[in-house]
């Protein structure tokens, strides 16, 4: 099957904390799946315990980047949950900035 997306995702798996705009006293350990130039996926450990809804809006930081993102998709896995975000605002770029941009 031909790929159909219109960027490529680059694999990395560095960690980021996730905030959910909705309860910002919420902090969630995420490690970053891949990255794109509009969207990031992510895994959330165990301590999910309800899957976000398409349209909730996270901050999402690294140690360089700063991104506010909104939930595409979410799916269970057996060790958590894989969070699909399309990247609302690029507020601060770092590593992560700079890998999609080369």
């Amino acid at each position: 099957m031909a790929e159909r997306r219109a960027e490529p995702r680059i694999e990395i798996g560095t960690s980021v904390v996730m905030t959910p705009l909705a309860a910002v006293a919420t902090r969630l350990k995420a490690s970053v799946v891949n990255v794109s130039r509009r969207g990031i996926r992510v895994h959330v450990g165990a301590q999910m315990k309800e899957l976000p809804r398409a349209g909730e809006v996270y901050r999402v930081q690294s140690r360089d980047d700063l991104m506010l993102c909104e939930v595409r998709n979410s799916c269970r896995t057996a060790t958590g949950a894989d969070l699909g975000l399309h990247i609302v605002h690029w507020g601060a770029a770092g590593e992560l900035n700079r890998l999609v941009q080369d």
